[in-house]
This record gives structure tokens, sequence and C-alpha cells, in this order.
């Protein structure tokens, strides 16, 4: 099945009348050559007309393109009906300033002539202007008849409509994530939801300064998850939690501070935290690997053999389940 140019321009033409963009709406139908052609409802619309409502029929009639004739006969009525009602200031205005009355000026004069005795005369003689219709009501009826059958109505929002059909089927055939809540229609493609950059600024302000004797210079070191504790690894494996704002041991870890931390056999090459923050892993220059409770200090569990070289790096899974080294 081929899609044809004109329905694409035509599922524009209602998204822009049904959200009131009027001015795009004439400029696309006057550039496309392409019209809606469609009422929003047959049945409102007869109704409109066998109730006389001729402002909304004339809102309706202008995205109908009906065929010249029939707006003709729609014009001369409203005319008539005017005429009857004694209105005939608009009643002369759209018989000599209307395109479809230019039209019966130039195709049919002897008709164009009558309308225009009609609305001089002083009297109006239904018979006369109705002719084999003997009232108005009955010439609506006749005027309602031939329109309806000129007309259409597409369901409402016939764009939206299809491009959520589009989409759904994407979605049952695989093509796309459900997951997706934001998607690109013009793209095809998820929207990437664009973060604000952080501003990076150089370091300006020194915290606090640990040292270490030389022989115990820190050859690796790890932040808390919280923040709270910096650890560090050193060379001759002992493993510290420090308060990194004041630069010294924390002080509410007990075993610190009876001189018991935790330690390596050999120098301490890699540290991590797990997610919780309550583990910390530790890898040496062995090869060996330790987990340790930050809490009491103890060794939660070791692996002695994990390496047969120097352990470069360590890290938790997020579930705090595995390590990685």
């Amino acid at each position: 099945m081929n899609v044809e140019s004109a329905d694409v321009i035509r599922l524009i033409e209602q998204f822009l009348r049904e959200h009131n963009l009027h001015s795009s709406l004439d400029v696309l139908q006057r550039e496309s050559g392409v019209s809606l052609n469609t009422v929003e409802n047959v049945d409102d619309f007869k109704d409109d007309i066998l109730k006389g409502r001729w402002d909304a029929v004339l809102t309706s009639v202008i995205q109908a393109n009906l065929p010249p004739a029939n707006l003709t006969d729609l014009y001369e009525h409203i005319i008539l009906e005017l005429a009857e009602a004694q209105d005939l200031v608009p009643a002369r205005a759209l018989l000599r300033q209307t395109e479809p009355m230019d039209i019966l000026r130039s195709s049919d004069i002897d008709r164009y002539l009558r309308l225009e005795q009609l609305l001089s005369r002083t009297s109006f003689d239904p018979r006369h202007a109705y002719g084999d219709s003997a009232n108005k009501e009955m010439h609506r009826g006749a005027i309602a008849s031939d329109l309806v059958a000129q007309v259409r109505a597409a369901p409402p929002s016939r764009l939206l409509t299809l491009l959520n059909q589009s989409i759904r089927w994407q979605i049952e055939q695989g093509t796309l994530s459900a997951n997706d809540r934001a998607h690109d229609l013009f793209y095809g493609r998820a929207q990437k939801i664009r973060q604000p950059k952080a501003v990076d600024s150089a370091p300006d302000k020194l915290l606090a300064t640990i040292k270490l004797p030389k022989k115990q210079h820190p050859s690796s070191v790890a932040f808390s998850p919280s923040g709270g504790y910096l650890a560090t690894g050193s060379s001759d494996g002992f493993i510290e939690l420090w308060n990194f704002r004041t630069g010294k041991l924390a002080s509410d870890l007990k075993y610190q501070n009876e001189g018991a931390p935790m330690m390596m056999d050999d120098s301490v090459t890699a540290l991590a935290f797990s997610t919780s923050g309550d583990l910390v892993c530790s890898g040496a220059t062995s090869g060996k690997i330790k987990v340790w409770k930050v809490k009491n200090g103890s060794s939660f569990k070791r692996f002695s053999a994990a390496h047969s070289q120097s352990v470069a790096s360590v890290c938790f899974s997020n579930d705090d389940a595995q390590i990685l080294s």
C-alpha cells in the first residue's frame, strides 16, 4: 500500500485546524493545492443547515472544498433567508462581496439579477423566493441533502492516532523499547536527556595533610561512599581510616584507638569500599585479597591465592556480593 502525499498533507491540515492554527492551515492549503475537504461531523453539519446556524455552516464549508454549484445554492439560500428576515445589509454583502456570488453573476446573470430585485422589494413572498419548496424549512432540507452528499468526516486527531499506532506496532515487533519514554519521532530514536554539565573547578582549598612515617608511605587510597572516611594502604601493610577533614585517624573506631589497625602481610596496592560502606577490600603485592569489617577491623574474607602477582585494583559489585580484581 502506497501512502499518497496528499493524504499526509490532509493529516497535517486536520492537526492545524484542531489546534486553531488557521493561518498556517490557509498557507498550507494554498501552497500545496490540497484542501482538507472534510467537516468535523457530518450529522452536526446537517443539523446546522436544518436549524439555520449559518455562521457554523459557512465556517465548515470553508474547509469542505464543495463544488461551485453547491456553494452557489447555499449562498443563495442564505441570502433568501436574510431577505425574509428583512436583514438586508448582510444579505447584500453576501450577494455582492463573495466569490460564489461572483461566479453566479458570471455564469447566470438572470439568476443573479433576480436576487438583486428580491432585495430591493419591500415585501417578501416565500413562494416566489423558494420556488417549488413552499418554505425555508423544506428548502433547508433540500440544501442539506445536497451538501451532505458532497462532504466527508474524518475521525478526530488522525495524525496523533496513526503515530501512536505506529509506536505500538514497533514495540510489538521489538524494534522499539517500551522503556523509551522519551522517543524522538522525527529521528526515530530514544531521546537523550541532557543532564546539566557539572562545573569543574581547580582545587583551591587544602583541608588537611596526612603525614606517614618515611618507611610507611601510602601505596593506595580510597574514600568511603558516604565520604566519612579516607582509607590508606601503606607499603608496610597497614590499612588505616582517617578523618580527611582533620588529617587524623578516625577516632570513632575503637581498634585504631587501641593501636590494632587492619594489616596485610605485604604492601597494600589496592583498596575499595563496599557500596554500603560497611566493608573495605584490600589487595597486596603478594596477590592476596582480604575483606575487612570497617566497624571492628576484623578480617571478614580472605583470598590467599587470588593472583600470582600484585593486585592492581579491586571493586565490589553493586549488591556487595562479589569482588572484581
